[in-house]
């Protein structure tokens, strides 16, 4: 093959490594943009701080179980959210009082950054998002978080559907006949 035929398949090569690159770029920034994340912060990692904040999380999504049931965009669940906001802190606050506890409860509606998250058979990358965040006391303990659009956090707190991703799961890599053809072809290793 000659010089000129190998950097011709090069460039192409090239050119279809960034086409998939930039295509899934794209797909995560618009994935971003769909979405609407729940973060719900415990004041600490110790056992009572961890099930305060599940009391909590379940209070804050059967208020927004109706609110939300016929929403049909991130805008919208946005807007729903900001309505039900003062509410949502005095549930969580009064949730809080009657297990006993003085903390505070916040709230910021903004981006935030998440890791990756699998549910069901979907697939939500590491990225920035919209999200609701509570924050419980000092909001320095392991956290919750599900996505309220679409309404995944219902089926999760429901069903359990939702799996961490850490980075103890194996990565499963793709295997193509065609790259390794042009590996063995140009002698890539």
């Amino acid at each position: 093959m000659t010089v000129f035929k190998k950097i011709i398949c090069l460039v192409f090569l090239a050119a279809f490594m960034i086409s998939l690159v930039w295509g899934t770029h794209v797909q995560k920034e618009e994935e971003a943009a769909a979405l609407l994340r729940l973060h719900v912060r415990a004041n600490s990692d110790s056992a009572a701080d961890q099930a305060l904040k599940y009391l909590v999380r379940d209070v804050i999504l059967q208020a927004l179980d109706m609110r939300l049931a016929n929403v049909q965009s991130n805008a919208e669940a946005e807007k729903e959210i900001i309505q039900a906001l003062p509410g949502i802190l005095t549930l969580a606050e009064n949730t809080i009082r009657d297990a006993g506890y003085d903390y505070a409860v916040s709230a910021d509606l903004g981006e935030a950054d998440f890791p990756t998250r699998v549910y069901g058979e979907s697939v939500y990358h590491a990225g920035k998002y919209r999200a609701l965040q509570i924050y419980l006391g000092e909001g320095r303990g392991e956290n919750w978080w599900c996505v309220l659009f679409p309404p995944l956090c219902f089926i999760e707190a429901s069903k359990d559907m939702a799996v961490s991703v850490s980075s103890e799961t194996e990565i499963i890599r793709p295997k193509s006949r065609l790259f390794e053809w042009w590996q063995r072809y140009f002698r890539i290793q």
